[in-house]
């Protein structure tokens, strides 16, 4: 990389604010959520991966650069391609979990998800493409270790270990540098705090949504 100090900094704000500790997760992986709680994060989570590829439409409509929108495109169709369309395989994990498609699609948006969605279409949306790249190489770069955690938590505390269930999960759980690569051809020192600012932003939009399918009891849980 030729930011390699850039990329750095982005992984201190990352690691001080990664999902993983956010209440949610630690309880997922202690195995101390219920299966009510996991189903309503699922309906939450739906809308949220939902909205992923109009981030990346966003970005690709804000870029001049040819070769850039070419990658751009080619990760847009493998989120949302027939063959590999991430939000079918959440669908097939959330079947395994107790809610179908129509709850999905029926149950309304918290106010927490949708200020994060618009949080991030608002990075994405960004006149200066480095924003966009920024947020969603920290998406990428946050979503592969989670894919992890939450594949090993569903199959040691939940029973859900069928690999049609997991294959979200694992489609996440490999390396996506694309983001990366895209914002390393184009960022300038001069872009250096905007991209700092959206890798901040990012993590506390995820955190904010997080809030919403949070519980006292869940805080409680996890201090004991």
């Amino acid at each position: 990389m030729k930011h390699q100090s850039l990329f750095e900094k982005m992984s201190e704000v990352i690691e001080e604010k990664s999902i993983l500790k956010h209440p949610f997760y630690v309880c997922w992986q202690k195995g101390l959520l219920t299966k009510a709680e996991l189903q309503k994060y699922m309906k939450q989570y739906y809308h949220l991966e939902s909205a992923f590829p109009r981030f990346q439409s966003s970005v690709h409509a804000n870029c001049a650069d040819s070769e850039m929108r070419k990658v751009i495109l080619k990760d847009l169709v493998s989120e949302e391609g027939p063959a590999t369309n991430h939000v079918d395989q959440l669908i097939t994990f959330s079947s395994a979990l107790g809610v179908d498609k129509a709850s999905l699609e029926n149950t309304a948006a918290h106010q927490n998800t949708l200020e994060a969605i618009d949080t991030i279409l608002g990075l994405t949306s960004n006149k200066n493409t480095n924003s966009g790249f920024a947020a969603l190489a920290t998406y990428k770069q946050q979503i592969k270790d989670v894919a992890v955690t939450k594949e090993s938590g569903l199959k040691e505390f939940y029973g859900i270990d069928s690999p049609e269930a997991l294959q979200f999960f694992r489609t996440h759980a490999n390396k996506n540098i694309a983001w990366h690569e895209l914002l390393d051809s184009s960022v300038t020192e001069a872009d250096y705090q905007t991209v700092l600012d959206s890798t901040t932003a990012l993590c506390e939009a995820w955190w904010h949504y997080l809030d919403g399918v949070t519980t006292q009891d869940m805080h409680m849980r996890m201090a004991c």
